[in-house]
């Protein structure tokens, strides 16, 4: 099978919907959960469980909106609970989607900037680098409150 770009990037947005998973599961085995949500890294940032939902939710942008899907969206006032079901959400919505029309056009809105982009563009300028953005966020904001993580934890990917 050969691997396209397109594949490549729908490939990229589940494993990294999976590595959420795993950070959540993470987050839901330590005892101070809520307390380890509500970190933040500076003073006027989200905090590490906004950015994990924020994360979850990119991956349901990510290919749902190109699908003309709905997006699963964020329940607030959240919780761990709530971000569990959310990541529940765009899992079985992306698992649901037909096939990505890729010459089609995605139309949406970054802050307050309003774009027009292939569905290749969006997803590999866009929503993965976004998802990744706040994956990285909430990353970083957990091992900031001393939880055990590493590389392998972030990407799946390695090992030590």
């Amino acid at each position: 099978m050969t691997l396209t770009a397109e594949t490549a990037l729908v490939r990229s947005v589940k494993h990294y919907l999976s590595q959420a998973d795993h950070l959540l599961g993470i987050l839901e085995n330590e005892p101070e959960t809520e307390t380890l949500m509500a970190i933040r890294l500076a003073p006027d940032s989200f905090d590490t469980g906004f950015h994990l939902a924020v994360a979850i939710q990119f991956a349901g942008r990510a290919l749902c909106l190109p699908a003309g899907a709905d997006v699963p969206e964020i329940e607030e006032p959240y919780s761990i609970a709530s971000v569990r079901a959310l990541h529940t959400a765009v899992a079985k919505s992306i698992s649901d989607l037909p096939t990505l029309e890729w010459t089609a056009r995605v139309r949406h809105v970054a802050g307050e900037a309003s774009l027009d982009q292939s569905t290749t563009d969006y997803i590999a300028r866009f929503a993965l680098p976004n998802m990744l953005f706040h994956l990285t966020l909430a990353y970083a904001g957990l091992r900031h409150a001393g939880v055990t993580l590493g590389k392998a934890d972030f990407d799946g990917l390695h090992e030590y």
